[in-house]
């Protein structure tokens, strides 16, 4: 095997990984930038009494439902994604969580 052939495989890995992620972006809905950027939170909803769901990652590095009500420093509640799954029934936030997980298992799933 000759040294000339890595720059060659490292480009053909790198043109697979853009392909994969233009493909993810793609069923996303977002562009590619999106993914060049760190995101500190995901955003699932805003109701239209002011509060806003976020998906985030606590201290520990585990995922967690943050809400922020329309007076922030009083109406603030964080839960992990199971028992926020567990509990709501019926909301937009519920909603946009299940159908991102769904996205990721099929990009997981498909690769």
């Amino acid at each position: 095997m000759s040294t000339d052939s890595l720059p060659r495989c490292n480009q053909l890995t790198s043109m697979t990984d853009s392909m994969r992620l233009r493909e993810l972006a793609d069923a996303l809905g977002v562009p590619v930038a999106a993914f060049e950027v760190s995101k500190e939170f995901q955003p699932l909803n805003a109701d239209a009494d002011g509060n806003h769901w976020l998906l985030m990652l606590d201290i520990q590095g585990k995922p967690v439902i943050h809400r922020i009500g329309e007076d922030a420093g009083q109406n603030t509640m964080e839960e992990r994604v199971s028992v926020f799954l567990r509990r709501e029934e019926e909301s937009p936030a519920r909603d946009a969580l299940t159908a991102l997980i769904d996205q990721l298992l099929v990009a997981h799933l498909t690769d």
